[in-house]
């Protein structure tokens, strides 16, 4: 009876959903943990809590608030497959506890001019009992999301149609992404039939459709195929999006979940691999990306003023050579300039003159330059590139033209990257990171033109946050 009344209640939530609540609920406890310490404090000491009273401590509330989410943040706790692991979730919003309190008893306690004396110990209470709130506040809610939206009942339950490359590509995507679950795949090809993929079954083909929908309550259709569709199945899918059902693309859907551009498997597609503006960014964007560079380049070469002596003498005692290694580089539009960085290698690293890759436990890297590739110190010097104007705080990283001369013939659209200015760093580095292959170019393109595609200023603030985050955890290659 109530079934007329009630819509079904489901947790197959898309994508931008799950993110939303879980940026919502962090910001509600958050609020609610600083708060209700601070009408603790109220309560104790026999002060009424107004909104005059958290106006007056005002400066570590937004401090504490703000710092609390640029740390879920940069430690990748909006990652939807983060935020289904137990484990890390835990871990993570336990050191975020840690050092905010760390930081709390730093302020407090070796700082502070204020005498210990019963009312500032009875103020400085109010700050702690909110860490502590926020710390199981946070918590407690991650791992009911994580033991909730990590099951398969919450799930979006997807049909591929197409069990070739694309669509196996895509299902393997999946593996990595609980949020969707590959019901089967749908093929016109009898051969295909009854037979598995990726551990994902070939159920029949399109006139199984509608059977195969009601009986695995199906959510979305996504089009793995890379020929035109015909008539007849246009006609089958515009029916099924008229029940609700949601009709992907498989390039759209497999940007979605992975923040690349699958640049080999578009097939007729090929207008999803490109930004289609004349300029992926418009006059005022890079206006304000300029600004910017200039603000950040400014605060980076302070810093590296700060470090320059230090690394240098480490790099002199470490390995005889040069302090400073500069090389050609290819930046926007094609145009050659020179980069700068601090030397990680030894001296002549490259004898025959021949562009080599970078490998991993590579024998041309110095000890020092091991600690200064981790913690990228060695790119401090391309400031001064940020600052010239010839690269940007952010972009895909700039390349040698001998080994953009061979990717383009290799890789489809890899000369796109050159649209925009090259970064000091990028989508690519913080979502992969080291590469030595043209299958590593290969994926760092597809990063590369997401970012193109997708740019926007708050893009590159997330970028330049998890790069701070990369350099902390000294995860830099």
């Amino acid at each position: 009876m109530f079934s007329y009344l009630l819509p079904e209640i489901r947790l197959s939530l898309e994508f931008s959903e799950r993110k939303f609540l879980l940026c919502i609920a962090d910001i509600i406890l958050i609020i609610s943990g600083i708060v209700s310490s601070l009408w603790y404090w109220a309560y104790k000491t026999g002060r009424g809590f107004s909104l005059q009273l958290l106006t007056a401590h005002s400066a570590w509330v937004v401090a504490m608030g703000i710092g609390w989410l640029v740390w879920m943040f940069i430690n990748d706790l909006y990652d939807l497959r983060i935020a289904v692991k137990v484990r890390r979730t835990i871990q993570r919003i336990g050191w975020g506890g840690a050092i905010v309190g760390l930081i709390y008893l730093l302020y407090y306690f070796l700082t502070s001019p204020l005498p210990l004396n019963e009312n500032t110990v009875s103020l400085r209470f109010a700050p702690a009992v909110a860490i502590l709130n926020t710390t199981i506040l946070l918590l407690t809610w991650r791992l009911m999301y994580a033991l909730v939206f990590g099951v398969g009942h919450a799930c979006q339950r997807v049909l591929i149609i197409g069990a070739g490359v694309t669509g196996t590509i895509l299902a393997e995507a999946f593996k990595q992404y609980p949020h969707y679950q590959a019901i089967g795949f749908i093929d016109d090809d009898r051969k295909l039939h009854g037979k598995v993929c990726q551990n994902i079954p070939v159920l029949g083909n399109r006139h199984n459709l509608s059977a195969d929908i009601d009986r695995y309550n199906v959510d979305e259709i996504v089009l793995a195929i890379s020929r035109p569709i015909d008539e007849e199945l246009l006609q089958l899918l515009t029916n099924f999006h008229e029940r609700g059902i949601a009709i992907t693309p498989m390039p759209v859907l497999y940007e979605k979940i992975t923040g690349k551009v699958a640049v080999e498997h578009i097939g007729s597609q090929w207008y999803s691999a490109l930004p289609l503006k004349k300029n992926p960014f418009d006059t005022f964007n890079r206006i304000g990306k300029r600004i910017l560079d200039l603000i950040c380049g400014t605060i980076i070469g302070l810093v590296l003023a700060v470090v320059f002596p230090f690394v240098a003498i480490a790099i002199k005692l470490d390995s005889p050579g040069a302090i400073f290694y500069k090389q050609e580089r290819v930046g926007q539009y094609g145009a050659k300039f020179t980069v700068y960085k601090f030397r990680s290698m030894v001296q002549n690293a490259e004898r025959n003159g021949k562009a080599q890759w970078a490998v991993k436990g590579d024998a041309r890297i110095t000890k020092v330059g091991n600690f200064i590739r981790k913690t990228r110190l060695d790119e401090l010097p391309q400031v001064l590139n940020v600052l010239r104007g010839e690269m940007s705080m952010v972009g895909p990283r700039p390349e040698r033209y001998q080994f953009i001369k061979e990717l383009q013939q290799q890789i489809p659209f890899y000369r796109t990257r050159l649209a925009v200015k090259p970064g000091l760093t990028g989508w690519a580095q913080i979502n992969y990171g080291y590469g030595s292959t043209t299958e590593d170019a290969l994926i760092k393109l597809q990063y590369d033109l997401y970012y193109l595609k997708h740019w926007s200023p708050w893009l590159d603030l997330k970028i330049l946050l998890r790069t701070f985050s990369v350099v902390l955890k000294m995860q830099g290659q």
